[in-house]
């Protein structure tokens, strides 16, 4: 099976820089940092996503059923996990929150299924977790790609997931759907994923590109990632498309990576599903501390202080979750329903 270091580094890069953006918005910190940045690493995930789901199948015969088994075991376990901790803080210690946390039992059932829904504390589709947001695209992205795989042949199949999701996103572009399930999948940022499965199908032409193309890829869509900010409407475009050239980039540049194995990168990258969903409570764990030994965070060098504290603890958080929950939840799933985990995901 074909494996991608350079997928995997970016991966913890992208888990990363999640963690630095949520250090830099919480809204008690947030008028201290004019222009977060990292907000564009969920877009590097999706991606990310497409390709490597487009990788890890192409050349296998693959069952429609167990590719959702098997997605279903990767995401959901560890997600429910935190949505429930989210769940009972909200019941038992309501002060952790800025927001309050309602308890409509629709809205938690739907946010345990990953439903689309409108979350009645913030206002906006988020499930309970709300960085659960990601994975609804997720998820949806997961059914169609394994509806393709009833198809045998390749061509059949990446024209079924083009025009799926293709299909849906003009629907979004043309049409002002107001619901949250039809105004979910027909987002533009559906987008990402097939830009990810179109690399994927391509991967062969970009692993002959030189190092010098791949290296500019990279530099020229980190820098205007770094330098444009978008909205939920213009993201696909602001940060889809540079997501989309540094993937790129990092696949063509995956003879080198290969060349030059790097441990720890290489482990971050395995480690960043446990970074980016744990990292939101070990954030609030750290705020609640921070708080408690310096005071209310009223200038400039305490946000600072929160800011890198939060970083670190973040990363912290994701190494501890990554051990004691998705660890043993992979080693469960292999032994019990025998659950295969795709390289690079």
């Amino acid at each position: 099976m074909e494996k991608y270091y350079g997928i995997q580094y970016l991966r913890g890069l992208a888990a990363f820089l999640v963690i630095v953006y949520h250090s830099m918005v919480m809204s008690v910190v947030s008028p201290y940092f004019s222009n977060p940045v990292g907000e564009f690493g969920v877009d590097i995930f999706f991606v990310i996503s497409g390709f490597v789901m487009w990788v890890t199948t192409e050349s296998k015969k693959n069952n429609t059923l167990s590719f959702w088994i098997s997605r279903i075991f990767r995401v959901i376990p560890l997600y429910w996990v935190f949505t429930l901790s989210i769940v009972l803080a909200a019941i038992l210690v309501p002060s952790l929150f800025f927001n309050s946390r309602g308890l409509d039992l629709l809205f938690i059932l739907k946010s345990f299924l990953l439903i689309p829904t409108l979350n009645p504390d913030v206002g906006d589709i988020t499930p309970v977790y709300t960085i659960g947001w990601t994975l609804v695209y997720e998820m949806f992205f997961y059914f169609i790609f394994g509806l393709s795989l009833f198809l045998k042949e390749i061509k059949k199949r990446i024209a079924f997931i083009f025009i799926s999701v293709g299909g849906l996103t003009c629907c979004g572009m043309f049409f002002d759907f107001k619901g949250p399930v039809l105004s979910t999948y027909t987002n533009p940022i559906m987008l990402e994923f097939l830009a990810g499965v179109w690399l994927g199908y391509f991967r062969s032409y970009l692993l002959k590109a030189s190092v010098k193309v791949g290296g500019g890829l990279v530099i020229l869509s980190f820098t205007i990632l770094l330098t444009c900010n978008a909205d939920q409407t213009s993201r696909f475009w602001i940060y889809g498309i540079p997501a989309f050239m540094m993937v790129a980039g990092v696949v063509s540049l995956e003879n080198f990576f290969n060349r030059n194995i790097s441990k720890l990168p290489l482990f971050f990258g395995e480690i960043s599903y446990s970074l980016y969903l744990s990292h939101p409570v070990s954030q609030r764990i750290w705020y609640v501390v921070f708080v408690i030994i310096f005071g209310q965070i009223l200038n400039k060098n305490l946000a600072i202080c929160y800011f890198l504290g939060s970083v670190v603890v973040g990363i912290t958080g994701g190494i501890v979750c990554y051990y004691l929950l998705e660890k043993p939840f992979l080693r469960f799933g292999v032994r019990k329903i025998n659950f295969k985990r795709p390289v690079n995901t």
